[in-house]
């Protein structure tokens, strides 16, 4: 069956005459007349009364006229929605990011880059760490957007999905400080007074950063009173008092020279400095060539991190 047979169906549906619809549709009568017997022969079934003038359909063609309708609508509202998509894609990036650098990092960053990107359409996937994983090595997004840490494994082997270092950060346990300037919490705490933490939801990139913090130092003692994978969130727990968190030292610059934050841990410790830790955030993209707008962000970004 062929998309024409339809079309020319309708069209003697509209006129009801051979000739008039042969016109229009820029075929011979006989062509036309021929494609009609076509249709019928591939339904199994008369579709139009010829022995009447103008031409009427029979039961079976005013059965299938609306079916006919629907099939072309279908088939070209697909075609245009595949092609509208096409060309979307080709000026588009999906970008798979941390909930904390879709909200904080990416806005900024974008902003930096956006003159020599040109006109293009960025969609964020806010995802947790697994789902973004997910996404890229599935093919349903461009980039990864993730915190890192030189000594935490990520499980992409780089070979096949290598990574830019975008921007470089510290991460350090803050508290809310009294009226005195003083941290309400204190890190690490003892075994009679364990320090109240909120932590990164476990299998979190953040988590496993600041777990690696915690290898490199004794043990400390604390109690566990809130999770959550978004550093935001943990940020509004500390702003609050509810106790000690890692946040990125960007996000609390202005907290911090405000007074209204301040370390937890005490600075005349020796090892006071044991207890912050680097952090990164990296770019993951598919090794392979990919659509130019991809290329050219990784170009982009490439020659910012040299």
């Amino acid at each position: 069956m062929e998309l024409k047979w339809l079309e020319d169906f309708l069209s003697l549906v509209e006129t009801g005459n051979f000739s008039k619809s042969a016109e229009i549709r820029h075929v011979t009568q006989p062509a036309f007349s021929r494609r009609i017997k076509s249709l019928e022969f591939w339904l199994g079934t008369d579709l139009v009364d010829r022995n009447k003038f103008p031409i009427t359909m029979t039961p079976a063609g005013r059965a299938f006229r609306g079916t006919a309708i629907e099939i072309l609508r279908l088939l070209y509202s697909t075609r245009d929605e595949i092609k509208n998509g096409q060309r979307a894609h080709k000026s588009s990036l999906n970008i798979a990011a941390l909930h904390s650098l879709a909200i904080c990092f990416f806005p900024q960053w974008l902003t930096e880059i956006k003159p020599s990107l040109g006109d293009i359409s960025i969609k964020i996937l806010a995802r947790d760490l697994a789902e973004c994983m997910s996404a890229l090595t599935e093919g349903s997004c461009d980039f990864f957007l993730s915190f890192g840490h030189p000594k935490v494994p990520v499980l992409l082997d780089s070979s096949e999905y290598p990574h830019i270092v975008l921007s470089k950060d510290q991460l350090v346990p803050v508290s809310k400080l009294n009226d005195k300037g003083k941290p309400l919490h204190k890190w690490p705490g003892t075994a009679k007074k364990p320090a109240t933490l909120l932590a990164y939801t476990p299998g979190s990139m953040l988590a496993k950063i600041v777990e690696q913090v915690w290898h490199i130092n004794e043990m400390p003692e604390y109690n566990i009173v809130y999770e959550n994978s978004m550093a935001e969130a943990l940020k509004g727990m500390v702003e609050e008092g509810h106790g000690i968190a890692w946040l990125p030292l960007s996000n609390i610059q202005n907290e911090l020279e405000s007074g209204k934050l301040g370390l937890a841990i005490d600075v005349k410790l020796p090892k006071h400095k044991s207890w912050e830790t680097e952090l990164e955030v990296r770019l993951y993209r598919l090794k392979r060539p990919n659509r130019a707008s991809v290329e050219n962000l990784w170009k982009l970004a490439s020659e910012r991190a040299s």
